[in-house]
Order: C-alpha cells, then structure tokens, then sequence
C-alpha cells in the first residue's frame, strides 16, 4: 500500500467524474492533478491531453493515473502506462470498444445478444440475415455515450446510417423487461467486493434513474455478481467496473461494461460507505477493497438540462444533490439527486414522482 501524503492520482479527465474523483482522493489524503480531453471543464488541468509538454508535465506529476473515459488514444494510454495506469492498459483497450467488448464476453460464455460487427454499409446489409428477428441496434464501436451513435434498423433501412458512422455492431433487438447494473471494485491483490445492484430507469438511451435495492431475484443478483468477478479477473482489472445488464425473459444478458466510475454508481455517494469513488482511488493506489456497508433505501435521479426538482422530500428521506458546474444543453446531465431512507417503497415512490415531475413532461 502507497503512503498517501506523499503520492498524487493523476486524472485524464476534467469533467464532473474526475471532479467527484478528485474529491474523494483529497479525502483520503492524496494530491491530484488533472489533465484535460475534449469536454467541457469541471474542474482545473494542467492542461490538453494532445499538447506534448502538457502531458509530460502531468505524468511527471503522477504517480497513478486513472481515467474519467475510456476512449482515448493508444498512445497516451502506453505512455500512461509506462508511470502506472489502473485500470491496466490491456482492460481499456479491449473495453473501450463495442466489439472488443462483445468478442470478450463471447469468450468468457457470458450471455449477450447476437451481434455482428460491419465496417460499411455492405457488411451490414449481407450480415443482417443472420441476426434473430426483423430489427437490430447499430452503434459505433468507439463512443456513443447517452443514447448518441446509435441507429434502430430493419432490413431495409440498413442504409440509414451515415457512412462516416462506420463501423458498427449490429446487435439484435431483444425484449427487454427491465435493466440493471452492477458496480464491482477490485484491489491489486485480486480482492473484490460488490455494490448492491440497481434497477435503472432509461428514456432515450440516457439513465434517468436508479434504484437500490433493485428488487431483482436473489439468484439472478448472484448471477451478476459472478459475472462481474469473472470479467475483473480475467483482465487482472483494478479499479471500480460497471456492468449493465438486461433481463430478458427471465435472464440477464450483459449489455456494455465500463471500465471506470460510472453514473448507475452516483447513488452511493451519501448511502454507503465507501462510495464508487473512494472505492476506486483506493484500488488504483494500492489499498485493499472495503466491503460497502449499507443499510437503507436509495434512488438517484440524474438532472438534465436546466431542470431542478421545486420541492424536495421531506420526513425521513434525505436527499443530496450535486450539481456540475457545466452549461445547459438539451440532454446533457447537469447534476444528480440522492435520496436515502430506512423504507424502500417510499423512496421509490418519492424518485418516481421526481422522475415524472422532471422527465415525463
């Protein structure tokens, strides 16, 4: 275990989860510096990921680095790596794209849907016949956050897609009952320990809400938490990991998997201890997981473009909002509420009616 007033995590990223990052590494007692990609800034770098001085400025800095996402360029991942990434080099690459993602859980035998991978319109037209039933989902390989890069198709309007949209997995339309995720830390000596899964609540591809406790059957949660466990073992992955699920007629099947913090996970912050983020800094910088400790209710309702709830829950629920400090755009998330209590239908009930006060309008 690294002695933390010494050691500094440094951060690719400067957006609102470096931010929440940052702020539970100070907590622990670690320096942080952050070095900026292409979004809008929530907190202070030293600089541009693509300007050479800059990030040779931040990786001297750094003694562990760690990232906000996990598409970036392979270089700056090698170099980072050179001074200490976690999650490892080789768990970015192979996650950071649909495909590489697809391919691993295909030979880990864990259940996704049928999928193929197209790199222009003529692949996707001849591979479509393969895939069960009359539409699929197309979407980028690299990207694509929040419903973006992607493309509900049948057979014949295969050609909706843009050329420069290429390639794409093409991933059947399944019936989905409902979806879930699963947030899973793992330290360097292999030890792991799970977050209690939450029932997420989507509109437009972008998580509005979550729930916890999800109230999934017993033996499927336990499913998940295998899964989990095998993937961060056969990448050897340090960090905090994500996994959505879908169920579907009666089973999980994973949709994507993040290899980082990741909203599904917001909820912890405030309802148990540790949360996602201190999770994940005391992973990369070598001390051992914590088992979350967790005793009440909670849900979280994502903020999207310049809408606050006008009155906030009262009696025994409590609610934390974070809010992100970046500018209105439609869709964009500007923040998170919280809200914990010792009844899991009330608080349901109270993000229920946040979400339709906020999302269904």
């Amino acid at each position: 275990m690294r002695e933390s007033s010494n050691q500094c995590l440094g951060i690719m990223g400067c957006g609102q989860l470096s931010q929440m990052l940052g702020e539970a590494a100070n907590r622990l007692g670690y320096r942080v510096v952050y070095l900026c990609l292409d979004e809008t800034p929530v907190v202070t770098g030293l600089g541009s990921i693509y300007d050479v001085d800059q990030f040779d400025a931040f990786l001297d800095a750094s003694d562990v680095i760690t990232v906000e996402r996990e598409s970036l360029p392979d270089d700056l991942l090698r170099r980072a790596s050179d001074v200490g990434l976690a999650p490892n080099y080789d768990a970015l690459v192979v996650l950071r794209e649909r495909n590489t993602q697809k391919a691993l859980l295909d030979q880990l035998n864990i259940p996704t849907s049928p999928w193929f991978l197209a790199h222009n319109f003529a692949e996707l037209e001849s591979g479509f016949a393969s895939l069960p039933g009359p539409y699929a989902r197309c979407k980028r390989t690299l990207g694509g956050y929040d419903g973006g890069g992607q493309w509900r198709v049948d057979g014949d309007s295969t050609s909706e897609i843009p050329e420069d949209a290429y390639p794409v997995i093409a991933e059947a339309e399944i019936a989905i009952d409902l979806e879930y995720a699963i947030v899973i830390g793992r330290d360097e000596q292999g030890q792991t320990t799970t977050y209690p899964m939450t029932e997420n609540v989507m509109r437009d591809g972008i998580l509005i809400g979550s729930f916890v406790p999800s109230g999934i059957d017993a033996l499927l949660a336990d499913q998940a938490k295998a899964i989990a466990e095998r993937l961060v073992g056969a990448m050897n992955y340090v960090g905090v990991l994500a996994i959505e699920f879908f169920l579907t007629k009666g089973e999980l099947i994973v949709n994507e998997i993040a290899p980082r913090v990741h909203n599904t996970g917001h909820w912890t912050i405030g309802a148990v201890g540790p949360d996602q983020f201190v999770q994940h800094v005391k992973c990369c910088m070598g001390e051992p997981v914590t088992p979350p400790h967790f005793t009440e209710a909670a849900a979280m309702v994502n903020l999207l473009d310049d809408k606050l709830p006008e009155t906030l829950p009262a009696g025994p629920i409590r609610s934390l909002i974070q809010t992100y400090g970046k500018g209105v755009r439609k869709g964009r998330k500007l923040g998170h509420m919280t809200l914990i209590g010792p009844d899991a239908d009330s608080v349901r009930s109270e993000a229920m009616g946040l979400i339709k006060a906020l999302h269904d309008e």
